[in-house]
């Protein structure tokens, strides 16, 4: 069907409560849940051993003079204050903690007992501290854990700490800069579950769409992937000049609608604004379908009628 709509969720609560709303609005929704496998190159290696190998390519880069220098040394340089970050918070760690002490209790909370992300910047910016903090010490095997949360099992040199960089997130590094610093190449893959709402075709005829908007806006969806409103926007114009095509024309058949849209501009807002259209005769048909199926169109394909006045 090509007047449903598909928007997606990395949270269920979020879903649940966007398909609540629809219902609310008479407008039919399901969620089906999508697992994916994600897979991304990860640089694996000491603290000292990435920085080596780092402020080596920046050397490199700076002595051959390659183009758009300046822009990958930018880049490079980030990753090297990132990795010092992680490094400071290891350093602070080790200072602060001796081996068997505890280790906060927000990510156990989180992940063992089900807790709550915090919405506040405070909390969340404590959060995502910790998050980063309990990731390194994971990873080089410094954390125990009991039934009352996580306990700093031994003390290391933050400089031989293994650190991990995601490829994607910086220019690439020579092979035989890999080799010569021993760094560990590793493919990194994980699952990620989406949670889909799919509306039904008469998500078409939606007016008042000020709740979801609200809805969006308080969960602080990613503006650029939510195509939902412009969707709406297009189909609903398209929707109103297929029906007043075929009552100005009394009865079309499909063959002659479908072809209408290859090349089409339709005003909006009192012909302030216009929608350019290009449509294949297949989404066209589609569209045809759909309204057949909620009861907007009837006829034979020959003879297409308006069932609503």
């Amino acid at each position: 069907m090509v007047l449903e709509e598909e928007i997606w969720f990395s949270s269920e609560d979020d879903a649940q409560e966007c398909s609540r709303i629809f219902r609310k609005l008479n407008i039919s929704a399901h969620i089906r849940t999508k697992v994916d496998l994600e897979s991304r190159v990860q640089y694996k290696a000491t603290y000292t051993i990435l920085k080596g190998i780092i402020e080596e390519e920046i050397s490199r880069i700076q002595n051959t003079g390659e183009e758009e220098s300046d822009e990958l040394i930018a880049v490079f340089q980030e990753v090297l204050d990132n990795l010092k970050v992680k490094h400071d918070l290891l350093e602070k760690t080790f200072a602060e903690k001796s081996a068997g002490t505890r280790i906060g209790s927000t990510i156990y909370d989180f992940l063992i007992k089900d807790g709550q992300v915090p919405y506040t910047k405070e909390r969340m910016d404590s959060f995502l501290q910790e998050a980063t903090l309990t990731n390194l010490l994971e990873m080089n095997d410094l954390l125990d854990i009991d039934d009352e949360g996580l306990i700093l099992a031994r003390i290391i040199s933050p400089d031989d700490a293994i650190m991990a960089q995601y490829g994607d997130e910086m220019p690439p590094l020579k092979e035989e800069s890999l080799k010569k610093w021993q760094v560990k190449r590793i493919l990194d893959s994980r699952d990620i579950i989406s949670y889909i709402v799919t509306t039904s075709p008469d998500v078409v005829f939606l007016e008042d769409t000020s709740e979801l908007e609200r809805f969006f806006e308080k969960i602080e969806y990613d503006e650029e992937n939510l195509s939902f409103f412009s969707n709406i926007q297009v189909k609903q114009v398209l929707v109103a000049e297929i029906i007043s095509m075929i009552q100005k024309e009394k009865k079309l058949s499909r063959e002659e609608l479908a072809s209408e849209f290859l090349h089409k501009e339709l005003p909006i807002e009192g012909n302030q604004v216009s929608i350019g259209l290009r449509l294949s005769p297949r989404f066209i048909l589609g569209v045809i379908d759909d309204l057949k199926k909620i009861g907007i169109l009837k006829g034979k394909d020959s003879k297409l009628k308006v069932v609503i006045s």
